[in-house]
């Protein structure tokens, strides 16, 4: 069981009393919990500091690593003994440490996980606390291997094998100490040429800060981030007029002009999505037109923390 006390990096800390959910042995499933997190939905870069120096008597040493399947993630634990250490996870390549090599990894995505100030043996004997050439392969929904770039000089690095780019948190959790990294699962919503509507509609203004894009195993996906707490209406459909067309409407529940940061038409030229053009209406609509190279499913998210509309859109 994960109990005592525990931190939250990226999420309020009233969600503390939430992370009391138990690790399954790797390859398990956990058993669903009411108080179990959301899956993560954040791909930025997270660190943090360390509890306790690595010229401490008792330094952070690296003692075993875990893995376990929960209803929305995959969590992987790095289990310390003397307090945690710095860290830094981010998606990027693996490297061996001291050589440059890149290391492969199972799966389309590296998340690097490197720790500062900790140790994989034993200051007093010299003898190893982990084995870090052992290769884990869970083969969990999202997380699929996990392999170390090894140790010099207070750092340790580690590799998770992805089977997609997705939202990912940090925990770092006491009593014992230890560093949780929790992968989301993927979508399981289907692909669709339906037309979506959804939005709390809540959002007086329409104000999209810019558009992000990026491949993915499968489909491309096209990010509308919004500089709004709260959603607009969004309708995604396909267009009459050019078949090839998504168009994505965003209604605002006042009609003040909507705001659109950035270039206006944003070139993309990915598989499927070629470019996306804003339309700014004074009713306090606002239309993104997303070109394709050609008539596929698509599947709509709306996010929070910090609020996105993303468009997936099948190869």
């Amino acid at each position: 069981m994960l109990r005592t006390t525990v931190r939250l990096l990226s999420i309020p800390f009233v969600l503390a009393s939430l992370l009391l959910a138990p690790v399954a042995a790797a390859g398990q499933r956990s058993a669903a919990a009411a108080a179990d997190l959301p899956a993560p939905t954040s791909t930025s870069p997270v660190t943090g500091v360390a509890t306790v120096p690595p010229w401490d008597a008792h330094p952070p040493t690296l003692v075993a690593v875990r893995t376990g399947r929960h209803d929305a993630y995959d969590r992987t634990v790095f289990d310390f003994t003397g307090g945690t250490p710095g860290y830094r996870v981010e998606y990027g390549e693996l490297v061996g440490i001291g050589t440059g090599d890149p290391i492969t990894l199972a799966g389309a995505a590296t998340l690097r996980v490197v720790f500062d100030g900790a140790f994989a043996y034993d200051l007093n004997t010299g003898a190893p606390t982990i084995d870090l050439g052992r290769v884990y392969d869970p083969r969990l929904p999202t997380l699929r291997q996990i392999k170390s770039g090894g140790a010099f000089e207070g750092r340790i690095s580690f590799g998770l094998g992805l089977a997609d780019r997705v939202g990912f948190r940090v925990l770092r959790l006491s009593n014992p100490p230890r560093i949780a990294v929790d992968v989301a699962h993927q979508p399981t919503q289907p692909f669709t040429t339906e037309r979506f509507q959804g939005g709390d509609g809540t959002a007086a203004r329409v104000l999209i800060a810019g558009v992000r894009s990026g491949a993915h195993p499968g489909y491309d996906r096209v990010v509308f981030d919004l500089e709004t707490a709260t959603t607009p209406l969004i309708s995604v459909s396909y267009t009459s007029y050019a078949p090839s067309t998504i168009a994505v409407i965003f209604t605002a529940a006042t009609t003040q002009r909507g705001v659109v940061a950035g270039p206006n038409p944003v070139s993309i030229g990915l598989t499927q999505p070629q470019s996306v053009s804003f339309n700014v209406y004074d009713n306090g609509g606002v239309t993104a037109f997303v070109t394709t190279h050609h008539r596929s499913g698509f599947r709509v998210m709306l996010l929070s923390n910090p609020t996105r509309v993303v468009v997936d859109i099948a190869h």
